[in-house]
């Protein structure tokens, strides 16, 4: 029988190197994949795919604020793990995983095996990539995606003809797919393009990496052997948009109204402004140990004049801006930083190993010129780099501790009340979706999600509210989160059709239609 140490040692030592990440990252995911939500999402996503397990279609039965790639890309896994939300979280660190493989890719394209194992690494145990790996929300596909996407561009720049376009037509539909699941996504085609766009870069350095002005002949030369790749990248783009919104063209007006104009509407509700943002954006202290590196990277590379930072800095930059302007601006989509800051602190480590005190033959070395300045640099980085990684485990950890906690106990109060009192598979409406699913109990598909945005931007009233409960014949209505005390009219509407209160714990209030059957207490 073969010895699992000895055929790992045996491996190459970056193969080595990769799967130990990969087993602590998995470690770091499995572990509280059965453990209660801390995020409301997860409750609404959870219902849109029992929805859609029951026939219900996106957008004109089920409410989707998201566009059609993301509960697609999750159900088939949905249903091959068994219809549950450790199903779905499943899926999602899987999801995941593949965003690791990818960034490994991207970061052995740009400069080698070690800066696409440290890439790795950082975001393996970024605290937001964690959390987001394990918890049913858009973010972790999204920045998979992403990952693909750039990866894909990178090695196209390392590829001639053939293999060169196939590579950057694959880069298109990983972005489109992205774009597919989270619109946000829509930020990895900078870093995409840069390196799309690698000959008409070349052309404009000379050789010592310094800018210059190109001749005419070279930058059409540049141009014309990088435009057909960026050709490529967007017909795959467009098309990979293109074949996942197929189903629901007929009902366009539907998907443009949940997944633009809803965001478009919240936006104008919730406008925080920019400080706002930045403020929120600062409240991540866990990402300031790699935000740190990567700062330092970036001036370390400008000094150094080596220009590998730029796409990935650029990348960073831009979804930086685009947080800052989003609203309204939420903790998980914060996890938009996570890639680009891993990528970029990797590449400047990689740039400070580059000017390491020469590797030359041992009977040469005395005769090179000692470089001090160069050590002292290359120690730094490798140092911050190190504590970087061992901060993101200790919050990794941390975070992980708290998600395997299982559902509080004012929750599994209300999931007992629902349990008694209405009978398995009814269609119940509750304002935390999570309490149903628990129950084993679905809510309307219109009504999978009643979140704080949609009740702000006016897209859930009272009288849609009633229309779809009396549609649903719901004999059961749970305030569980305070979200249907924000609904004007919508509690003295309930209070005259549902006259039977039941006290669900901790406040919380079932409503029902008629008397139950039986007066236990709950």
């Amino acid at each position: 029988m073969p010895n699992p140490l000895r055929w790992l040692a045996s491996l190459p030592w970056e193969t080595r190197a990769l799967l130990i990440v990969c087993g602590l990252g998995l470690l770091l995911r499995l572990w509280p994949l059965g453990g209660g939500s801390l995020d409301y999402d997860e409750g609404v996503y959870w219902q849109s795919l029992r929805a859609l397990s029951a026939g219900h279609p996106l957008f004109t039965d089920i409410f989707s604020s998201q566009p059609p790639g993301f509960l697609l890309c999750i159900y088939p896994f949905y249903l091959l793990f068994g219809q549950s939300l450790v199903a779905a979280r499943l899926a999602i660190m899987l999801y995941s995983l593949a965003g690791l493989v990818a960034m490994y890719l991207l970061g052995r394209a740009i400069g080698g095996r070690w800066t696409g194992i440290v890439a790795c690494a950082l975001l393996a145990v970024d605290p937001l990539y964690l959390i987001e790996s394990r918890t049913l929300q858009a973010e972790a596909p999204s920045v998979a995606f992403q990952l693909a996407c750039v990866a894909l561009a990178a090695l196209a720049m390392r590829r001639t003809g053939r293999a060169r376009h196939l590579l950057a037509l694959a880069s298109g539909v990983a972005l489109g797919l992205g774009v597919m699941v989270k619109l946000f996504d829509v930020v990895a085609a900078v870093p995409a393009l840069m390196y799309l766009l690698l000959p008409v870069g070349l052309v404009c350095l000379d050789e010592m990496g310094r800018l210059r002005r190109p001749a005419r002949r070279d930058l059409v030369h540049g141009a014309r052997e990088a435009l057909p790749d960026v050709a490529l990248l967007v017909v795959g783009t467009v098309g990979a948009m293109l074949l996942v919104l197929l189903p629901y063209l007929p009902h366009w007006g539907a998907v443009y109204d949940q997944v633009v104009a809803f965001h478009l509407r919240a936006g104008h509700a919730f406008n925080y402004g920019l400080l706002h943002n930045l403020q929120e954006i600062a409240r991540a202290g866990e990402e300031y140990p790699v935000f740190i590196v990567a700062v330092v990277a970036v001036a370390f590379a400008v000094y150094r004049r080596d220009w590998r930072i730029l796409p990935p800095a650029l990348w960073l930059l831009v979804s930086f801006i685009f947080l800052v302007q989003q609203q309204p601006l939420l903790d998980h989509h914060r996890v938009l930083l996570s890639a680009p800051l891993a990528l970029t602190a990797a590449v400047g480590l990689a740039i400070a190993a580059s000017v390491w005190p020469n590797s030359a033959p041992a009977g040469k070395r005395r005769s090179l010129p000692p470089d001090h300045q160069r050590q002292r640099q290359g120690v730094a980085m490798l140092a911050l780099t190190g504590l970087t990684l061992i901060a993101g485990l200790a919050f990794g950890l941390h975070d992980a501790r708290i998600s395997a906690q299982p559902p509080t106990e004012a929750q599994m109060q209300m999931v007992v009340a629902l349990e008694r009192l209405t009978v398995p598979g009814a269609v119940v409406v509750c304002d935390d979706q999570y309490i149903a699913g628990l129950a084993d109990r679905n809510v309307p598909p219109e009504l999978v999600d009643t979140s704080l945005v949609r009740i702000r931007a006016g897209y859930l009233t009272a009288t849609q509210l009633e229309a779809a409960i009396t549609r649903s014949n719901a004999r059961a209505i749970l305030f569980a989160s305070g979200r249907f005390e924000l609904i004007p009219g919508f509690k003295e509407w309930v209070q005259a059709n549902f006259p039977q209160q039941v006290n669900a714990g901790d406040g919380h209030i079932l409503y029902m239609k008629a008397p139950t059957p039986s007066s236990a207490p709950v």
